[in-house]
């Protein structure tokens, strides 16, 4: 049968989330939370369609349930798989495939995710303060957010979902 949806959120999402809120200030860990969190997605998408079919026939496909996704956590699962596929793809510009519906188009360096155009998250830095750092990811519109809010709350709609 392989791993189900919950087995792969108890196993990826929720220990990514952990190392995150253990150290906020790592952009490895935010990148590595937001591929699991993104592809638990994907995840859920193909294991039900060959075990649970009726649990996935109102999205025809993996983008219903991205924009399904996005909705129900008030955009953070938009933020959070543009930041997975960006890191993901390296380039996820809007011509490509991998960047129709991206809001970010480069991962950039290590230390930050710049956007090119065509989307909403601008880019994703480490703020270093006199006793504790963060990431955080700028939109679009110029709104700056704290990664590990917003992981938290994609992680919130799984584990309630799932379990």
């Amino acid at each position: 049968m392989g791993m189900t949806p919950k087995e792969f959120f108890e196993s990826f999402v929720e220990g990514n989330l952990e190392d995150c809120q253990e150290d906020p200030g790592s952009v490895r860990r935010a990148f590595n939370a937001a591929i699991s969190a993104s592809h638990l997605a994907d995840q859920w998408h193909t294991f039900n369609q060959r075990h649970n079919p009726n649990l996935v026939s109102g999205f025809k496909d993996i983008g219903q349930l991205v924009e399904h996704l996005s909705q129900a956590t008030s955009g953070a699962f938009r933020d959070v798989r543009s930041i997975a596929n960006a890191y993901k793809h390296l380039y996820t510009d809007s011509s490509s495939r991998h960047g129709a519906r991206s809001t970010i188009d480069s991962s950039g360096a290590i230390t930050s995710v710049e956007q090119l155009g065509g989307s909403e998250v601008v880019k994703v830095e480490e703020e270093y303060g006199d006793t504790s750092s963060k990431v955080v990811f700028t939109r679009r519109d110029g709104s700056t957010l704290d990664f590990l809010p917003v992981l938290e709350k994609v992680v919130d709609y799984w584990r309630s979902s799932i379990a």
